[in-house]
């Protein structure tokens, strides 16, 4: 009886002893921040060091490498890219159902970028280029040159054969990075 006993006590700790460790990794992945105005900040810090605390799984490619963010901070699909190896940028994705949804996420995220970063930040709102979304871009004109990070916000339509979707992107990064 007593065997059956140890045994009973050795698997339970082995049990008890997996689950903490699940437990810590879950605890890893958590996002650190619900408060927008915090994440804002948070990836502002993280571009200056090439967000290396957002990466997670790395992809390579011939022009760029690309690793799954570690946390959601806005929208969906979060991914670290990075250029040529010397430029990083942060960029996520949310499809929204119809244009109207998305362009009230569009004019959210620019109304909630433009609260948090402050009047320091100019806003540039343009038509994108090669279709017709819209493109709003926060930047710091007085910031130094080597803390030139710039916030912006796509909206995107994307035609399909029976209809058109809506996508939302947000980015942070450095503006002259290839569009």
């Amino acid at each position: 009886m007593k065997s059956y006993t140890k045994y009973t006590l050795i698997l339970s700790s082995i049990l008890l002893a997996s689950c903490v460790n699940q437990n810590t990794k879950i605890a890893e992945n958590i996002m650190p921040t619900t408060n927008v105005c915090t994440k804002l900040d948070l990836l502002k810090s993280a571009y200056y060091t090439d967000f290396e605390s957002l990466k997670e799984i790395k992809t390579s490619g011939r022009a760029s490498n690309i690793w799954r963010a570690k946390y959601q901070l806005f929208g969906e699909n979060c991914q670290v890219f990075s250029w040529g190896g010397k430029q990083h940028t942060y960029s996520c994705r949310l499809v929204a159902p119809d244009e109207e949804t998305a362009q009230k996420y569009y004019r959210n995220a620019k109304e909630i970028t433009q609260e948090c970063l402050g009047e320091e930040w100019a806003l540039e709102e343009s038509n994108r280029a090669h279709d017709d979304g819209m493109k709003a871009s926060f930047a710091n004109h007085g910031a130094k040159p080597n803390e030139k990070v710039t916030f912006s916000t796509h909206l995107v339509p994307s035609s399909g054969f029976f209809s058109t979707t809506w996508t939302i992107f947000y980015y942070v990064g450095n503006s002259s990075q290839p569009k």
